[in-house]
Parts: structure tokens; C-alpha cells; sequence
């Protein structure tokens, strides 16, 4: 009894943090306790780090990164005093802070669900799955809304890694339950899978397995065929052989034996996987690979078929001008086109990450083209899109139409070899997954944009020749200075500068170095003319980039040719119109229409960039002047103190410094910027560069 007595008050001493759906903290008195939002996000920050010193610094920045340092150093300490007080009485055994760091122990008297989950996801044992399942109860901070740059970027990474692991969880609490006998709850595990992502295949494959193991061979073939419905609806594609032959083979009444948890494939892939003749080569570790299947004709006209073969082989070859991928072309001539192509075989014996496969869908005045992503390694869908055109010139219409694709699905790949590179485990990162995990943290406030060159200078460690690691951090010190973390005449901007020439001497054929180095030369040292060079011979290279030409546009604007930087524009925008980085291309628009003098347009384009991303730094300084050209004073106003509340220390001068290599180049649309934003009443004068300088 006295026992007894003793576990229930330990357990009511015991602080439970949960981050993992909406925010929950549990004090040791055993009520909820309530925090701001930001302090939520703070400790869930530590919680995803327990055990782990993080420099306050990094949170400072993370949390309050729109505000001056000192207010955002004042804020982390009322947090920190917030979070110790409802961690009180424990707080000082929960909670390590110092005048550098903060640090969230792993004690006897702390529960937090993340971690937790973490390890037992990774668990084989059914009893630690079922726990994990149970732990998981929706994605980090669900409905905690925050709009922050560098918080949204940290949390949507953090919300697909851990999604991803979920999936694997309950595929293998699925198939430990089924083997413990507990069939229906086998199902139900595999119906969240299905929820979960409805485009993954082996998912809807498990389930209609397990729904036939139970008898229920009806239920199972609806599933199958709404799966099918899914695929056709969505994508406009087939299942793969697998699953077409597991539904007759329920049909037939004969199931076949269940996969594997480890997936393993014994089939060879056709022998018509070639390049050049031969069969492909097995791919580089250390590079994305990718292959392209063979469209599919959808159009029930054999003729057309044709056109199918020249969009893959079109897809194929603008693919391969991403410099930074090994791409794997599979022969079109193939006879069962990619009905036939399972994307995990093709994956497994090829070594290949990743399988694109697509379908055309044509009549007699439209044409559209669906593709989708596939993981080749651990199977799933990881992106998918469409395309359409009128189909006038046939030629022309498969020219437009493969650009769009491929502008796509670069920035596809990239996405997912970030989420991979993300979930690596530290001692065996390589040079090329230390830049994967920097790409995040770039713009992510100065903290992170930090965070960045430090997994940057460690990528140049191991590979000295690494251009892409270099012209990366010279990324880093264009974005200090364009976001206004750095004063723009800061002579430590200058070593952006001089990373970007070390970029192009040690990797002048890689294309993506190209335009990342030219954006830095032009921006930060103010060699417009140099920039443009390495930016235009990167399009030589490959014409498909919407993030090159939107360089282009920025540099052809300040250069005085504001109609090839709105062509530019225009070009970016039919390549890819769903961009994710919307704001910046409309922030290119808005600089080229302002340099041209037609404000009332940039003004609109200003507020198309604003309504993506309201706290942009250059977007707020372009709406500053044009409010103030056009008499919009109150406008204006308004605007001042949004950009001042982003960048307290910006100011006429600061504007001044920030134009200074352009104004030889358009002297009247710099000297309208600077009326501009007197007019709308931007002090003269900074109040001091601190917090730019930090």
C-alpha cells in the first residue's frame, strides 16, 4: 500500500510537456498551465532538443527575429520566466538556463511526447508502437498560428519529418498486429495509413490485404477501386503491377504473400532500362539520382503515342541540365510503357531515389500532362502536379509544356533531399547533406542564417572543391544585407563576395553556382555587369530555372532594362506560377516596375508580395516609396512603421548606402526611391546600426 501511495505522488510531481498536436503542459501540481504562444513554441523548440544547450541567441531569433535585439533578448527572458513559472516548483531541475544557453533536461520528473515518440517509433516491438501511436496525437502545434518567416520554415520541417516517421510507425504497428492476430486493429492501423497519404501505394496495398486476410475480399476490392479512382482523379496514372496483381489475386480468391516491413524486391526490372544502349549505370551516392518512366497515353488513341515519347524524352533531357541530379533516362520504345514499371523494382535494382512517372491526356484542342514523384527507395508519393496547354503548334505546345515540368520537379527533388538530408543521422553526413540542411536555415533570421554558414563551412571542410557549398554561403551574406540583418555597407558582407569567386574558380562547370554566385557579385559588390555574365551563362545552361531567371530580373532592372527584367519576370512565372517562394518573384516584378517609373503598378505588385509574406524587408521598403510618390502619405505611414518594426534601423541614409552601386547605373529611379521615402516619413538619419550589425 505504502507503495502504492508513493508511485501515485511521484506521478503527481511529474511535469508532462506535449507538442505533438496542440500545445498541453501539465505542471507538477498536476493542473494545465497556461503559456503565451511564444513561449510555447519556445519550449517546444527545447522539447524536440532535450537534453541539448541551445545558445539564446538561436531563440532570441527563432522567436522574436521582426523585432530589434534587445527587445528580442527582453522577450526571450519574460518566456523563459513564463515557462519557470509554470514549471514551478521544478523548474530548476527541468530547466537549465545561463547567460548563453537554455537547456530542457531529460529528468525522473519530466514526460515530454515528442523525444518519447521518437524512440519508440524507431522501436520493432509491438508494445512500443502501440505507445508511440498513442503519443502521436496530431501534427507539432497543431493550431498554434504564428506568422513568422523563421518559425514557419522551422516548423514545417520539424511537422514532415516527424509525419514521416509516423507513417513508418504505423506501417509497422499494422503488420505487428496482424501477426499478433489482432486483425481489426491490424486494419484500423493501416486505414490511418491511408489517411495519412492517400497517394502511397503500399498503404492501400496493406489495407486490401489485410481486409481479404479477414475475408472480407468485397471491402477490399472497394478499396482498391477507390484507390484507383484517387490515382486517375488525381493523377491521371494506374496503380503499379503490384497492386493490380494483389486485387485479382483477391478476386481469384488467392492472396499472395504479404510484403515484407523491409520491402524486399526479388523481380529484375525489363532490360530496356538503358542510356545510350546499355544499361544504366548505378548512380553516385552522394547525388539525387532520378529516372523518368515512360509517359503514359491516356487519350485512347494509339497515334498520339508520339507525343507521349516526346514529353519523356523532352523531360528527360531538361532534367539533365540540372546539373546537381544524375538523371537515368528509361527507353521509351519500351511496349507496356509505364503500366509495367513498379517504382520500387526500378528504385531497388538502379540504386535510384527517385521515379517520376507521368500520363497525357489529349484532345483536340487541350492537352495535360500529370506527374508524379515517387520515392524509389522506401516507396511513397512525395509530389505530384499538372500542366495544361491549348494545342495549337503541337511543338511549340510540348516546348512550353516540358519547361513547366521540369521547373517543377527540380524544386521537388530539392524539397525531399532536404527532408533527407534532415532525418540523416549526424556522423555520416556528407558534404552535399550539410548543404541540404543549411538551405532552411538561410533566411531564417540572422541566427539561422548563422546556423547556415556554420553547416556550410563544415561542407567546405570535407570538400574543399564543393562550388555548391561556397556559392551557397555567398547566398547567405546577400540575404544578410537584402533582409537588412547586416547595414548594406558592412565590410563584412565583403566575404560573401569573395566566397562567390571561390565558387566559380573551384566549380565553374556546375550551373547552380552560376546564378547563386552572380546574385552575390551583383548585389553585394555591386558588379552588376559580372553578375549578369555568370547569370546568363547559367541559362545557357539550362533555360528551365524560374529562380535564375527572377535573378536576372532583379539585376536587368537595377541595370536600367526594365523591360527584359519584367520579360524575365513573366518567363519565371510560366515556368513555375506555384512557386513557393511567390513573394520574391512578385518582389521582382514590383523592382522592375518601379525602376521603369510606372509606381501605381509596383504598388499593386508590392501588395501581391506583402499579402505572401507581410514582414519582407524589400517589398516594405518599395511600398514605403510608392506610397510616398503617388501622395498616398497615410499609406505611407503605415508602411514605415511596418518596415521600421522589421528593421528599426533602416533609414534615408541606410537607403542611400543600400542603392550605392546602382545609382551609377539608373541615377533618376534611385534618386525617386529616396524622395519616396522621405515623403512617406522615413527618418533621415539611422538610430544607431547595432542591431544591423549583429
Amino acid at each position: 500500500m505504502h507503495r502504492l501511495e508513493s508511485t501515485a505522488a511521484t506521478a503527481q510531481r511529474v511535469v508532462r510537456i506535449a507538442v505533438l498536436g496542440p500545445f498541453s503542459l501539465i505542471g507538477p501540481r498536476g493542473s494545465a498551465a497556461k503559456l503565451p504562444k511564444k513561449a510555447q513554441v519556445l519550449l517546444a523548440f527545447l522539447a524536440l532538443r532535450a537534453g541539448q544547450s541551445v545558445p539564446r541567441e538561436v531563440l532570441s531569433t527563432l522567436l522574436w527575429g521582426d523585432r530589434p535585439t534587445l527587445k528580442a533578448r527582453q522577450s526571450l527572458r519574460q518566456a523563459l520566466a513564463a515557462v519557470r513559472a509554470a514549471l514551478s516548483p521544478r523548474a530548476s531541475e527541468i530547466l537549465v538556463v545561463d547567460a548563453e544557453a537554455v537547456r530542457l533536461v531529460q529528468s525522473p520528473f519530466v514526460e515530454i511526447d515528442a523525444p518519447d515518440f521518437e524512440h519508440l517509433a524507431h522501436s520493432k516491438d509491438r508494445a512500443d508502437l502501440e505507445s508511440a501511436f498513442i503519443l502521436y496525437r496530431g501534427e507539432l502545434l497543431a493550431g498554434l498560428d504564428l506568422r513568422l518567416e523563421s518559425l514557419e520554415e522551422w516548423i514545417s520541417v520539424e511537422r514532415r519529418r516527424l509525419a514521416s516517421l509516423r507513417f513508418r510507425m504505423l506501417e509497422k504497428l499494422a503488420i505487428a498486429r496482424a501477426e499478433s492476430g489482432d486483425i481489426d486493429a491490424a486494419i484500423a492501423a493501416a486505414q490511418e495509413l491511408t489517411t495519412a497519404d492517400p497517394l502511397r501505394e503500399e498503404g492501400h496495398r496493406l489495407l486490401m490485404r489485410l481486409l481479404a486476410e479477414k475475408g472480407d475480399r468485397v471491402e477490399a476490392l472497394r478499396r482498391h477501386a477507390h484507390f484507383v479512382d484517387i490515382l486517375r482523379t488525381e493523377l491521371g496514372l494506374a496503380p503499379d503491377g503490384a497492386t493490380r496483381r494483389l486485387a485479382e489475386s483477391i478476386r481469384q480468391g488467392s492472396i499472395e504473400a504479404p510484403e515484407s516491413p523491409a520491402r524486399v524486391i526479388t523481380p529484375s526490372p525489363p532490360a530496356s532500362i538503358v542510356t545510350g544502349g546499355t544499361r544504366a549505370a548505378r548512380p553516385p551516392a552522394d547525388r539525387p539520382s532520378i529516372i523518368v518512366l515512360p509517359f503514359v497515353n491516356l487519350s485512347g488513341d494509339a497515334a498520339k503515342d508520339y507525343f507521349a515519347d516526346g514529353i519523356t524524352e523532352d523531360v528527360t533531357n531538361a532534367l539533365g541540365r540540372e546539373r546537381w541530379m544524375f538523371v537515368i533516362a528509361a527507353a521509351s520504345a519500351f511496349a507496356l510503357r509505364s503500366r509495367a514499371w513498379e517504382p520500387l523494382l526500378v528504385g531497388s535494382e538502379l540504386g535510384v531515389r527517385y521515379v517520376l512517372r507521368g500520363s497525357i491526356r489529349q484532345d483536340a484542342t487541350r492537352v495535360r500532362i500529370v506527374v508524379q514523384l515517387t520515392d524509389g527507395v522506401i516507396g511513397g508519393h512525395l509530389w505530384s502536379a499538372h500542366v495544361e496547354d491549348e494545342l495549337k503548334n503541337v511543338f511549340a505546345v510540348q516546348d512550353r509544356l516540358t519547361a513547366q515540368v521540369a521547373s517543377m520537379i527540380a524544386p521537388a527533388v530539392r524539397s525531399a533531399e532536404i527532408d533527407r538530408a534532415q532525418s540523416k543521422a549526424t556522423d555520416s553526413l556528407t558534404a552535399y547533406d550539410l548543404c541540404l540542411r543549411a538551405m532552411p536555415y538561410c533566411r531564417s533570421g540572422m541566427a539561422g542564417n548563422q546556423t547556415a554558414l556554420n553547416l556550410l563551412a563544415e561542407a567546405c571542410a570535407l570538400d574543399p572543391n564543393y562550388g555548391f557549398a561556397y556559392a551557397l554561403a555567398a547566398r547567405c551574406y546577400h540575404f544578410q544585407r537584402m533582409m537588412g540583418w547586416r547595414y548594406p555597407v558592412d565590410p563584412k558582407l565583403q566575404d560573401g563576395v569573395r566566397l562567390a569567386h571561390t565558387a566559380v574558380e573551384r566549380k565553374p562547370e556546375d550551373s547552380e553556382v552560376l546564378w547563386l554566385a552572380g546574385l552575390a557579385i551583383a548585389n553585394i559588390a555591386g558588379k552588376l555587369e559580372q553578375g549578369l555574365q555568370l547569370i546568363d551563362k547559367f541559362l545557357s545552361f539550362n533555360p528551365n530555372s524560374a529562380n535564375a531567371w527572377i535573378a536576372s530580373s532583379f539585376i536587368r532592372s537595377y541595370s536600367g532594362e526594365t523591360d527584359v527584367g519584367l520579360a524575365h519576370f513573366e518567363r519565371a512565372r510560366q515556368l513555375n506560377p506555384v512557386d513557393s517562394t511567390q513573394h520574391y518573384q512578385w518582389h521582382a516584378a514590383a523592382s522592375a516596375l518601379f525602376f521603369a517609373g510606372r509606381y501605381e503598378e509596383a504598388g499593386v505588385a508590392c501588395d501581391r508580395t506583402l499579402s505572401e509574406m507581410p514582414k519582407y524587408p524589400g517589398a516594405l521598403r518599395l511600398k514605403v516609396a510608392t506610397s510616398g510618390l503617388l501622395g498616398r502619405l497615410d499609406e505611407g505611414s503605415r508602411a514605415v512603421k511596418s518596415l521600421l518594426a522589421v528593421n528599426p534601423d533602416t533609414s534615408v541614409a541606410a537607403m542611400r548606402a543600400y542603392w550605392r552601386d546602382v545609382v551609377h547605373h539608373s541615377p533618376a529611379p534611385v534618386a525617386a526611391f529616396l524622395d519616396g521615402c522621405r515623403r512617406s516619413g522615413l527618418p533621415e538619419e539611422p538610430g544607431g546600426t547595432d542591431s544591423m550589425q549583429s
